[in-house]
C-alpha cells in the first residue's frame, strides 16, 4: 500500500503537518468546521441532519483507506475522501471532496492533502481520472487550477439560497 504521507513532511518535530489515513474519530473536528461561520456557502448541506449525513457518509471511506486526514501536532486541520465508485466500468474515475479547518486555510495543507490523495487514487485504486465540483466564487478554485485541473463544464443555478439567489458550481477533471 502507498504512503499518503509520500508528498507532506510527515518527520520531525510535533507541530509539523502530517498526512494519514482517516479515522472514525475524525468526524469529530469534521462535523465542528461545519459550524463555521460562511463554510456552508462551499457545500449543499444546510439543516443540522444534511450536514450529520454528509459528515457520515464522507468519513465512511476511511473502510477503503481512501481518506485523508491532515495533523498538525495532535490536531486534525483538513480531511479529503475519494468517493469511491461500485461499479467496475466507473472504476478508472473518481469524484473527491476536501475541507480544511478555517484556520489553517492557505498554509498548505490543502496542497499536501491533495498531492497525497492523488497519489493513493492512482497507486492503490488505479484512478487515471479525478474530478470535483466547486461553488462560483470559492477561493479553492485557485488550488485546484494550480495542481493541474481543467475546467469541463459550469452550472448556473444548481443551490437556491434562502434568499432566492442562485449559486453556480464548476466542474473540474485531471488525469493522473
Amino acid at each position: 500500500m502507498a504512503n499518503p504521507a509520500s508528498g507532506s513532511d510527515s518527520a520531525g518535530s510535533s507541530d509539523q503537518l502530517s498526512i494519514r489515513f482517516t479515522v472514525p474519530e475524525d468526524a469529530v473536528p469534521m462535523r465542528k468546521w461545519f459550524d463555521e461561520p460562511g463554510i456552508l456557502r462551499q457545500y449543499p448541506c444546510e439543516k443540522p441532519s444534511e450536514i450529520d449525513d454528509t459528515v457520515k457518509r464522507w468519513i465512511s471511506f476511511y473502510r477503503y483507506s481512501a481518506s485523508l486526514t491532515a495533523v498538525i501536532g495532535d490536531e486534525v486541520v483538513g480531511i479529503t475522501s475519494l468517493y469511491l465508485w461500485p461499479y467496475t466500468k466507473l472504476r478508472h474515475q473518481c469524484q473527491f471532496g476536501i475541507i480544511v479547518d478555517q484556520a489553517h486555510r492557505g498554509k498548505g495543507v490543502g496542497t499536501a492533502l491533495l498531492t497525497s490523495l492523488m497519489h493513493v487514487a492512482k497507486e492503490n485504486f488505479n484512478i487515471e481520472l479525478l474530478h470535483l465540483e466547486v461553488y462560483k466564487g470559492n477561493p479553492a478554485y485557485r488550488l485546484y487550477k494550480r495542481l493541474g485541473f481543467k475546467e469541463f463544464g459550469r452550472q448556473s443555478h444548481w443551490i437556491k439560497e434562502a434568499d432566492g439567489t442562485y449559486v453556480g458550481r464548476i466542474f473540474m477533471e485531471r488525469f493522473l
